[in-house]
């Protein structure tokens, strides 16, 4: 439901209960007073006829006093008018219906409480020889009840059309101000979205209240937010250039130690004396090492750069994962050899169906998964690759039988300089495994860890399959 629907039915609603009100109130006080007006008219006539028939009473002349009070009923409308003596005894009846001579009269009751449709008056009326008796009269109720009813159908009429009208206001009302409100809806919206392309709502000067207002410090939020990321946008795009440009240096310098240590590995380590290089071998196999790592980490950062860009295509082909892990198992084989470890390929059974990718980057997270293995597996230890079809697609699996990863380092481990204090990630700055992130998830794939069993961890991706043209 809308802000403008709601604002109609809450101002609908209060404006039902103060008409209601004020109509309920209206004809309380004009039943009230046409009840005070009628009994007053009432006194007033029973005054007049005692003053009327008081001589001829009082002589007994009962003859005229009877006329008097015929002609009384025929001209006035009045229900009845009795004397009676002090004892309660009727001396004389007059009525326009002998059948309401017979009923029971209820005089001190105010007119408003009368349900049977008659008002009566008893007053002290002086009879012959001094003696004192009543003087009773009887009005007839209907024409006020009639009067009052009319008054009241005419206000719920007025209160229906009061109603109405401000129901129509509330409309008007609940529309302005709804609208006024409801057009910052899709622009909080898009702000959220896509806050660079933010474009302030038009103020209008003229009622600066409430909703004026907050449409203001939506306008210099959304300035604020667009000026804060483009110059965050600016200072990212600074950050990374100059990484780029550290990494394009450090490539020349790293190639050339490189160079250098392969030259002594084949030259040096022929011409000094064995006992000599035995010595050095192990030194220089840990800077080889370190030096590999370097120039590792130097590919993956350029690697990650290029895809962080948004402009940055893949080249998309057939790629037969099964083919790839036997070659890679072949290219580290001597590498784990070296370290007293083996390196396998579940035997494959059958040939799983190709995957869609580029397949220098999809063998280069082959080749970082392996080699993060490699690194944090024990002298002695085991490294196993395997490929097999799951309902999500192609799935390959790298196994290990190190230390294993910790299930509350698993969420953070593909963030990129990730470093936890355990053993398994001492010397990886989590480039690596970002690369293979980054690299998996552009082919709409799912990467992820695992326990391996007995011990170790397995790292995993699943690519989809590839459909026919």
């Amino acid at each position: 439901m809308s802000l403008s629907v709601r604002l109609v039915l809450v101002f609908s609603l209060y404006g039902l209960i103060l008409a209601a009100g004020f109509q309920y109130l209206y004809v309380l006080s004009v039943k009230r007073e046409s009840f005070l007006l009628a009994e007053n008219m009432a006194k007033s006539e029973q005054k007049a006829i005692e003053v009327l028939i008081n001589k001829d009473a009082a002589r007994g002349h009962w003859r005229q006093v009877e006329k008097y009070l015929g002609d009384m009923i025929r001209q006035t409308g009045i229900a009845s008018i009795s004397i009676l003596d002090n004892r309660g005894k009727y001396l004389l009846r007059r009525s326009d219906q002998m059948m309401w001579i017979k009923r029971l009269p209820h005089p001190g009751l105010s007119m408003a409480k009368c349900s049977d449709g008659f008002y009566d008056l008893e007053s002290p009326f002086r009879l012959p020889r001094g003696r004192w008796g009543k003087l009773l009269v009887s009005f007839h109720t209907d024409s006020v009840e009639n009067s009052l009813s009319r008054i009241q159908v005419q206000a719920i009429a007025s209160g229906v059309m009061a109603f109405l009208a401000i129901i129509l206001s509330a409309w008007l009302m609940g529309t302005w101000l709804g609208f006024r409100l409801e057009r910052l809806v899709p622009r909080i919206e898009s702000l959220a979205k896509d806050p660079e392309n933010f474009k302030p709502i038009k103020l209008d000067g003229k009622i600066k209240d409430e909703a004026w207002r907050l449409t203001e410090a939506f306008n210099s939020l959304g300035h604020s937010l667009k000026k804060e990321i483009r110059r965050r946008a600016e200072l990212e795009a600074e950050k990374a250039e100059l990484a780029a440009m550290l990494v394009h240096d450090f490539k020349s310098p790293i190639t050339v130690i490189r160079a250098g240590i392969s030259f002594i590995d084949e030259e040096v380590s022929e011409k000094l004396p064995r006992q000599d290089w035995l010595i050095l071998e192990k030194t220089f196999r840990m800077v080889q090492s370190s030096m590999e790592r370097l120039h590792r980490m130097v590919e993956d950062v350029l690697q990650l750069a290029k895809m962080e860009e948004k402009s940055y295509s893949q080249d998309a082909s057939f790629v037969d994962l099964g083919a790839m892990i036997v070659s890679a198992q072949r290219d580290f084989d001597l590498v784990a050899k070296s370290r007293g470890q083996t390196i396998s390929v579940e035997p494959i059974a059958k040939a799983y169906p190709p995957v869609l990718g580029d397949p220098i980057l999809l063998r280069r997270v082959l080749d970082n998964l392996i080699y993060n293995a490699i690194e944090h597996t024990p002298q002695g230890g085991a490294i196993q690759l395997s490929i097999s079809k799951t309902h999500e697609g192609v799935r390959v699996s790298v196994l290990d039988s190190g230390p294993g990863i910790p299930k509350e380092a698993r969420k953070d481990i593909f963030k990129k300089f990730f470093q936890k204090e355990i053993k398994r990630h001492i010397g990886n700055v989590g480039l690596g495994l970002a690369l293979c992130e980054k690299v998996i998830l552009r082919h709409g794939g799912i990467i992820g860890i695992e326990d391996a069993k007995p011990r170790g961890a397995c790292f995993y991706f699943i690519l989809p399959e590839a459909r026919e043209a």
